[in-house]
């Protein structure tokens, strides 16, 4: 098994959970999880992929437990996970099982028992699109100068991505990018999900050997090599 790195940027996992990366900042910003979960290298931020579980629970659970008890409850489950053989497997939300540790605490004196593996299992999933994504999607500063593209080509996901947004059927898009199929778009819209880009969005015509297709057209306007 190939495992996924358990310290992703906070934009990744709070795309896991399902919150905004606001929110997943919060969490580290006010110490609301345990230091094991997050990093800083090179002054940058990473946190693990679990924060995307701890961030859905806590926030969804706003109305109903204060937060010094939500606090209290991803620090006793961080607690076993810590002492756990397969630690990293479980911050990298991969192969995950309810047997591995036991997600539930018991709130004192109240008689609650409060259970978030709903929550992992939600996020897990999340985190295995990302991975499926990633396999369709390169990174290579070698290709386009490191622009997202689609693996074993030189066409960036960008141009694909505005090419349906801007109103051409799939089918068209198709006709100038052979390879392309349902699977590799819903890759790009889960990777822009995942990994936003920071600043102004790169116009289409500013993406070097590249230009964006043209309503209509079955042919791409400048061929890439």
């Amino acid at each position: 098994m190939d495992l996924a790195l358990p310290f992703v940027p906070a934009a990744e996992a709070a795309y896991i959970g399902g919150v905004s990366a606001t929110q997943m900042n919060r969490l580290v910003d006010e110490a609301l999880v345990p230091p094991s979960l997050f990093r800083k290298e090179n002054g940058a931020r990473t946190v693990a992929r679990l924060m995307g579980a701890y961030a859905s629970f806590f926030f969804a659970t706003d109305a109903v437990l204060l937060a010094a008890a939500r606090k209290q409850v991803l620090a006793d489950v961080t607690a076993r996970l810590e002492r756990s053989q397969v630690r990293d497997q479980l911050f990298a939300l991969q192969e995950i099982s309810d047997a591995d540790i036991d997600w539930t605490v018991a709130t004192p004196g109240r008689g609650v028992v409060i259970d978030i593996w709903g929550y992992v299992c939600e996020a897990a999933s999340r985190a295995k699109e990302v991975d499926n994504a990633g396999k369709l999607i390169i990174e290579d500063p070698e290709v386009m100068g490191g622009v997202p593209c689609f693996a074993g080509t030189r066409v960036p996901i960008e141009h694909v991505s505005a090419s349906l947004l801007a109103g051409m059927d799939l089918s068209e898009v198709q006709a100038a990018y052979p390879f392309l199929t349902q699977a590799h778009v819903d890759a790009a819209q889960i990777f822009q999900d995942a990994h936003p880009r920071r600043g102004r969005p790169r116009r289409l015509n500013d993406l070097s050997n590249a230009e964006p297709l043209k309503q209509g057209h079955r042919f791409l306007k400048k061929r890439l090599p």
